[in-house]
């Protein structure tokens, strides 16, 4: 059977998946099919930024600082949008609505949600891959539409860009790597990340047979292995004295340890049961797979799209009809003076319409 599957054309409508913690975050965006909250750590973040940029802009050379932190922030802030959208639409191709998300820090938050294991480890994917290709489009115009060679040692795709701060032509580079960043940090299992997210769905697709308490123990572990090996990257770095991209081993270790502790949340068991309740109960029979249901959702598209357009050439006429008899009448108690240049097109136009009928309908006789 084939990866990806929806449910049922019959009971997708039912299933509205949205981030209902209103803890640590607060309603940025309330729509009739959507909501949106921005986590505190966002508006921290911004503080801290913002207080940067106020202390260094006074000093010599940094006139052009704010204009740049500016830019920064939005490039950042395109990271948070192509991650809702990837997300999103990849939900809502395999039958499912989301009516809400939580932005945090490094971009759109998870939540546990009754679903399953393959839809969610295809949305997280997809806002990953989402990620890198925009940074890879923010390089592709950094180098002016030359896709640049990742292997030239005189300018690795990796290496900080001194954040934009001192080259104001570095911009676009920085959005690279902004988003680049993002990427990364979404990849490690922290708690309401994508790549918690994937490893979840990982562990319950392969260890279906195996039951949600040894799943639950399975994703612990592997979670612990990502601790202790960011860990170990951390004290290496310490000791030789490196960075990696910008990053240094003390945030890599607050990292390692916020993983290890995390493992122990209970959002691991919420992520599991919900793939467990989805696939035990009526969402797992029935299903079609996530290729077939974004064909058929395009192709109902196109057939309202032709349904409006007809109904729109069908009022067109009807409004060209009632025209043609006014202009018909005043021809007849004016004359042929009277008529503007827009009634004499419309004339035209009916006639040369009236010729085609003529001819197709002695073509088709």
């Amino acid at each position: 059977m084939p990866l990806g599957h929806a449910p049922p054309k019959s009971t997708r409508g039912d299933y509205l998946l949205g981030d209902e913690s209103g803890r640590f975050s607060l309603p940025l965006l309330r729509l009739r099919w959507l909501r949106v909250r921005l986590s505190y750590t966002v508006l921290l973040a911004l503080a801290i930024l913002v207080g940067v940029v106020i202390n260094v802009s006074r000093q010599p050379g940094n006139v052009d600082l704010p204009g740049v932190a500016v830019f920064g922030t939005f490039a950042w802030f395109s990271g948070w949008m192509i991650q809702i959208l990837a997300y999103g639409a990849v939900a809502w191709g395999s039958g499912y609505r989301v009516r809400g998300f939580t932005v945090g820090l490094l971009g759109i938050e998870t939540a546990p949600h009754h679903w399953q294991a393959r839809v969610a480890f295809f949305t997280g994917v997809a806002a990953a891959m989402s990620l890198i290709l925009l940074g890879c489009f923010y390089r592709l115009v950094d180098g002016g539409g030359q896709v640049p060679s990742i292997g030239a040692s005189s300018d690795p795709i990796w290496q900080l860009p001194s954040i934009g701060l001192g080259e104001v032509e570095s911009v676009w580079r920085t959005a690279s790597w902004l988003c680049f960043m993002q990427a990364i940090g979404q990849m490690f299992p922290l708690p309401r990340s994508l790549g918690r997210q994937i490893l979840a769905a990982c562990v319950s697709f392969f260890g279906r047979e195996l039951g949600v308490g040894v799943q639950i123990k399975v994703l612990r572990l592997l979670i612990d292995c990502f601790a202790f090996g960011t860990f170990g990257f951390a004290i290496w770095l310490m000791t030789t004295g490196n960075e990696l991209a910008g990053i240094r081993w003390s945030l890599l270790l607050c990292v390692s340890v916020l993983l290890w502790v995390s493992s122990r949340w209970s959002d691991t068991l919420l992520i599991l049961e919900g793939f467990d309740v989805c696939r035990g109960g009526r969402q797992g029979r029935g299903r079609q797979p996530i290729w077939q249901a974004l064909a058929g959702r395009f192709r109902r598209w196109r057939e309202v799209r032709r349904v409006r357009h007809a109904h729109r050439v069908e009022q067109g006429e009807a409004v060209d009809a009632r025209r043609v008899d006014e202009i018909l009448n005043q021809l007849h108690e004016q004359g042929i003076e009277s008529l503007n240049a827009g009634d004499r097109k419309l004339l035209e136009k009916v006639s040369a319409n009236l010729r085609k009928q003529r001819v197709g309908g002695s073509g088709d006789t």
